[in-house]
């Protein structure tokens, strides 16, 4: 589905990216570990659009996605979400998901403007897809409460939810886990499971070692920018270059 080839991502005179290439297969879950400032945020970046690559290519079912801005990568079919919660707070959770509906909204302004038939009957149809996505995910109840007064482990989910309403082939989540506790985490861990079974090919960066381990097909481990190892778990967590640079000697399965 995503073949990034040969990718690097330079700041001035720091490379943040170095050299990396790798292969998302439609229908799995891929993870990318390492420690923090290995890049792999940064890769998200170039992958949707926000940083172009310096040098290399990308390419998003055989087509050429290198360089297209934010908006574009998404109406090729790419959602993503942040390390940090970037939700409107002041919308309702409905209100939010509508959002990332938005962008497959046919109608024209003029449409729009004068509320025709079609607009009417569209503006329905996403309002609906929107309030089967938030019964997946068992957040109907919630539909009108201010998102920024949900749980911090919904107001993540919310957000997975807000990408899906774009109807993306594949799912960016950077550190979906973040700030989670154990209940929060593992509630987490099998929502992905779930959307990914229903479908979605998934690419998620997360610091929590164990839910990846358990949960990621393909695992990419990136170290200063390079990526190091790639391979099942029980391959990464064996490798002795991510033992050094990141699990550490003490890290038990």
């Amino acid at each position: 589905m995503l073949r990034a080839e040969n990718i690097y991502v330079r700041f001035g005179g720091l490379t943040a990216v170095d050299n990396v290439s790798l292969e998302i297969a439609d229908g799995e879950i891929h993870a990318i570990i390492g420690p923090n400032g290995a890049g792999k945020s940064t890769f998200f970046n170039a992958v949707s659009g926000i940083n172009k690559p310096s040098e290399g290519k990308i390419f998003f079912q055989g087509e050429d996605i290198t360089g297209l801005s934010q908006h574009q990568v998404a109406e090729k079919g790419i959602g993503r979400t942040f390390q940090n919660i970037k939700l409107f707070s002041s919308m309702t959770v409905l209100e939010n998901v509508l959002c990332g509906s938005h962008m497959n909204v046919k109608s024209t302004l003029f449409q729009d403007m004068l509320g025709t038939r079609f607009q009417q009957q569209e503006e329905k149809e996403l309002r609906e897809q929107c309030i089967e996505l938030l019964k997946r995910v068992e957040l109907y109840d919630k539909r009108n409460l201010l998102s920024k007064n949900l749980p911090y482990g919904e107001q993540r989910k919310l957000e997975i939810v807000r990408a899906m309403a774009t109807g993306p082939k594949l799912l960016m989540l950077d550190e979906p886990a973040a700030g989670m506790n154990p209940s929060e985490t593992e509630e987490l861990k099998q929502f992905i499971k779930k959307i990914n079974t229903e479908g979605l090919t998934i690419l998620l960066i997360e610091h929590d070692v164990k839910m990846v381990m358990s949960l990621a097909d393909t695992i990419t481990v990136l170290d200063h920018g390079a990526k190091i190892a790639e391979g099942s778990a029980d391959q990464v967590r064996s490798d002795p270059k991510v033992i050094e640079a990141y699990l550490g000697k003490s890290y038990r399965r």
